[in-house]
């Protein structure tokens, strides 16, 4: 009788703990989001009246993003078309898949890729870890107008990130990049693209962030930098859903 009792204390301990052990899994599963960046690169071959009566007419603003899904940022970076960042379940992913084709191709041409958060991976190696958080006003509203950029450091597969790493170490990298008076938005590695870095920066600083790029990025990446300006201000009361996190 008393092995018995033992035996059930023991089986129900274990049921305990093992019920236990998959709640906190399954909580956090659910809290566990991803980034996603979505290229929407404008087709020049419409006028931007044309891209917004389409964008109109397939509801575009009332459904992307879709409800459960965050904007990190929504950036138009010049010269390319607009960049969507969106933080989001991965159950949500066919959900923003099927809504960009339905809602934003024949306005635009998108890309998609994963992506992750390497701000605090590398924030102890850089020199300068100035960061700052977007407002909520256009950029044209404010005092101290400072302009951004955004900078494609793009992957050389023919070598590896050891390799890779060692050129950003003895050329000045973390030590340059940014340079003093500029501040990370945010630094995104696209998977299957590269980094994706956003500063902000006062107009005079332009060369001396292009000098850092050449000196000390180029070998390690191909790079491609692009005047940026903050659309979700713009956009946002057009959105349905303006659930938006902050990075």
């Amino acid at each position: 009788m008393k092995y018995a009792l033992l035996l059930g204390l023991f089986v129900l301990q274990f049921t305990g703990y093992s019920q236990s052990h998959a709640e906190t899994s399954n909580s956090e599963k659910a809290n566990d989001k991803m980034l996603l960046t979505i290229f929407l690169k404008h087709d020049q071959s419409l006028t931007l009246n044309e891209v917004e009566e389409i964008r109109m007419d397939q509801g575009f603003y009332e459904n992307l993003p879709p409800e459960g899904v965050s904007v990190v940022n929504w950036f138009v970076v010049m010269g390319l078309g607009q960049v969507a960042i969106l933080e989001l379940p991965a159950s949500k992913l066919s959900a923003v898949n099927l809504e960009i084709e339905r809602t934003a191709w024949k306005a635009f041409t998108t890309e998609m890729y994963a992506t992750y958060n390497l701000y605090p991976i590398i924030e102890h190696k850089l020199k300068n870890k100035a960061k700052v958080v977007l407002d909520s006003k256009p950029s044209s509203e404010k005092a101290n107008d400072k302009l951004l950029l955004t900078i494609f450091l793009k992957h050389d597969q023919s070598m590896n990130l050891n390799e890779i790493e060692k050129i950003k170490t003895d050329q000045g990298f973390y030590e340059n990049l940014p340079p003093e008076g500029t501040s990370v938005v945010n630094w995104f590695v696209v998977m299957g693209l590269g980094q994706v870095v956003v500063l902000e920066l006062p107009a005079s600083k332009l060369s001396a962030v292009n000098l850092a790029i050449e000196r000390t990025a180029w070998k390690a990446f191909t790079t491609e930098i692009y005047p940026t300006y903050n659309l979700y201000p713009i956009i946002e009361n057009k959105l349905k859903n303006k659930s938006k996190v902050n990075y």
